[in-house]
This record gives C-alpha cells, structure tokens and sequence, in this order.
C-alpha cells in the first residue's frame, strides 16, 4: 500500500509539478514541490521523504549543488535526477551517480518509468 509515502518533486517547471500531483496523488503519494534547489534543500532540513526528484536546470540553485547538500543533510536519501539534454557519453549521468544519485532520467520522461522507477524503490523501503 503507498499511503503515506512523500515525494519531493524539485523543478522549476510548473508543468512537471501538476503531472507529479496529477499522476501521483491518486495513488496515495504525498507530493511536496519546490522551485528551485534551494527551497528543495531547504525542505529537506526538515522533512524526510521516500523519493526525491531533482531537476538539474533551475534558478537559485541547479540539481548538482542541491544534490550535494541533500546527500549532506540525509546521506541515505534516494534521489533521481531529472536532466532536460540527454548524453551520449553518459559523462553526466556518471557524475550524478557520483555525486549520489540513486539514477539519471532524461526530459521528456516516461510517465511509467516514473511509476515503475517509484513502486520498486517504495517496495525497497
């Protein structure tokens, strides 16, 4: 059962925080959201949450910073990291596994590789 469980959406993209609520919210997931890295770091200082999703290009603070200082905050924090250009060397989807991050999606996201991608991560926890 998914009641209860916290999704943090960090993206600065009004569109992708309506799906997330929209293609979420049904299901029993709790969907928080924030505009930018620093109000998704900033959220985190203070809440816990079963699944993070980090856009890379925001204003304020960009996904790679604000993953650095989830990871400080909550080592253990499962982040996805959402980037709008995808690759083909996977440079980046290298270093944002470095730098901790549990995968790398490219923009337009599979809305069922959302879901999948969340159901087997929740059935983990």
């Amino acid at each position: 059962m998914n009641n209860f469980k916290k999704i943090l959406l960090i993206d600065d993209e009004q569109g992708m925080q309506d799906l997330f609520r929209f293609l979420l919210e049904p299901q029993g997931y709790r969907v928080f959201t924030a505009s930018n890295g620093q109000e998704g770091v900033d959220l985190v200082k203070n809440n816990k949450y079963d699944i993070i999703f980090l856009d890379v290009h925001m204003p304020v603070m960009g996904g790679p910073e604000a993953l650095k200082k989830i990871k400080e905050i909550r080592p253990d924090q499962t982040v996805i990291i959402f980037s709008s250009s995808s690759d083909p060397a996977f440079s980046f989807e290298t270093r944002a596994r470095e730098l901790g991050a549990h995968t790398c999606l490219y923009k337009p996201v599979d809305i069922d590789t959302i879901q999948q991608l969340i159901e087997s991560i929740t059935k983990k926890k």
